[in-house]
């Protein structure tokens, strides 16, 4: 069964795919997962700005496990160093590991980000505005578990004076780094719009605004518990189902805040 979530804000889409998961979610064995999953939502700066404001919030009821989650997303949206147990998603958008056959002289790696402003800047309705994080060599290596990336492509679409981010995921955890993909996925979709408006002659390129993001999960958990392995060989476990929870709940507080 397919799922289609249509959410008001990012916020709002945060806390719809962690309630989705925790209520109609199926047990695979220390999972609860959803597949087929649809999360859409559009953009306005007042509620990007309240789903920014919300992360310590975030961090401080989800704990160490999306402390570590965070951390974990922003390595691969910000650095360029490739990691034993990921690949950096920055470094595949500014440098991806492979070259055209038809533009003779470029042998380094392809800047992808550069490619789609360009093209867009010249044309705005372009449909080839696509762009990669996964390589089929990824399914080789796995140097270590999870080193595929969870993101696997996209593709930008500028229609009705709004630019779209369409983002496929083979796979996501809910609980500890959707919320930091949204907040990273957003950000890309507003650097691609700016740098294509510097280097646009078209009026309504130049107007533009940021549109949908639209993320397809083929699967989204949760964690049940989660081991954390601490020095000298000792380790924890956290349960994870009681903080998603507490964190839902946080979100629906404050929404019905917002409505009085």
């Amino acid at each position: 069964m397919a799922h289609l979530l249509t959410s008001k804000d990012e916020l709002s889409g945060f806390h719809d795919l962690l309630k989705l998961v925790l209520v109609e979610g199926t047990p695979n064995g220390s999972y609860l997962e959803i597949l087929a999953c649809l999360l859409t939502f559009p953009f306005q700066l007042s509620r990007w700005k309240k789903f920014c404001s919300f992360k310590d919030t975030y961090l401080r009821i989800g704990g160490e496990v999306a402390r570590m989650g965070w951390d974990k997303a922003t390595r691969v949206y910000t650095s360029e160093k490739d990691r034993p147990t990921k690949p950096s998603y920055l470094k595949r958008l500014i440098a991806y590991p492979d070259k055209p056959r038809k533009v003779k002289g470029v042998s380094k790696g392809l800047n992808q980000l550069d490619k789609i402003s360009t093209e867009l800047a010249k044309k705005p309705g372009f449909s080839n505005l696509s762009f990669v994080f996964l390589r089929p060599a990824d399914l080789h290596d796995q140097f270590r578990p999870g080193y595929v990336p969870c993101v696997i492509a996209g593709d930008f679409k500028f229609r009705a004076g709004q630019l779209d981010l369409n983002v496929m995921f083979r796979t996501s955890d809910a609980f500890a780094v959707a919320y930091a993909d949204i907040y990273y996925l957003r950000l890309l979709q507003q650097h691609v719009l700016l740098e294509s408006q510097k280097r646009t002659r078209h009026a309504h390129l130049k107007k533009g605004r940021i549109g949908n993001l639209n993320m397809y999960f083929s699967r989204v958990y949760i964690e049940r518990n989660r081991t954390i392995r601490k020095s000298e060989g000792h380790s924890k476990q956290v349960k994870i189902m009681p903080l998603a929870r507490a964190l839902i709940s946080e979100l629906e507080t404050q929404k019905l805040t917002e409505a009085k």
